[in-house]
């Protein structure tokens, strides 16, 4: 497993970050990006332009992007070495991947070794549950099963975090007894196999009911 979860910064905010994810795809290893959850929001070809941008400087240049996933497959998904899943409306995200299916073909993606990145909505749609983003996202779309892909061992992600959304964090994770990695716009985590770590510029923290504290 190799998972790599950010806040929902800019690119100098995940740089720490973004330098792992490089790490895992090399020199010569070829990136799927995935900025579905700005549909509506921002032009993509402006978000290519971004993700190309961030990259580079990184050595990472061979980069595709999707932007419908019902024009793709399943076995297409092999072609490339790691997967970035972007920031946006995280209920518009996580029903295309519902959807298309590919909610079920990432999981699989990740068995297989590969990695996959996700940034802000990308990071909450790959916990366990996106209740979390309640207070950030509308639900126009009318997602009813908000279950994630459970790639962050059991946790579910709070994005954008800052220190006074820890009551909001609390409530969560009494009310759906679930336990929470709060990530602010400068942190970030990594998953390979069993091991979990912070990588970032400020700290991450787990809640798990009973206290907060630093992952």
């Amino acid at each position: 497993m190799k998972i790599a979860l950010g806040g929902g910064g800019g690119a100098d905010d995940s740089r720490l970050l973004d330098k792992v994810f490089a790490a895992w795809i090399g020199l010569r290893g070829k990136l799927l990006y995935l900025p579905c959850a700005l549909r509506g929001i921002r032009p993509f070809q402006s978000c290519l332009e971004w993700i190309t941008a961030t990259f580079a400087p990184l050595k990472v240049n061979q980069i595709n992007m999707w932007t419908d996933l019902s024009e793709h497959q399943a076995s297409e998904l092999g072609e490339f070495d790691a997967v970035y899943i972007g920031g946006g409306n995280t209920f518009a995200l996580l029903a295309e991947l519902q959807k298309s299916e590919f909610e079920r073909y990432l999981r699989e993606y990740v068995r297989r070794g590969k990695a996959i990145y996700g940034g802000s909505a990308g990071a909450a749609v790959l916990g366990r549950d996106i209740r979390t983003v309640n207070y950030l996202d509308r639900n126009e779309v009318g997602v009813v099963e908000t279950k994630g892909l459970d790639l962050a061992k059991g946790h579910a992600i709070w994005v954008h975090y800052q220190p006074q959304d820890d009551s909001l964090i609390e409530t969560y994770v009494h009310q759906y007894q679930r336990p929470v990695i709060a990530l602010s716009e400068r942190a970030g985590i990594v998953i390979e196999q069993d091991n979990l770590r912070t990588v970032g510029f400020e700290p991450a923290y787990r809640f798990d009911g009973q206290k907060k504290f630093e992952v």
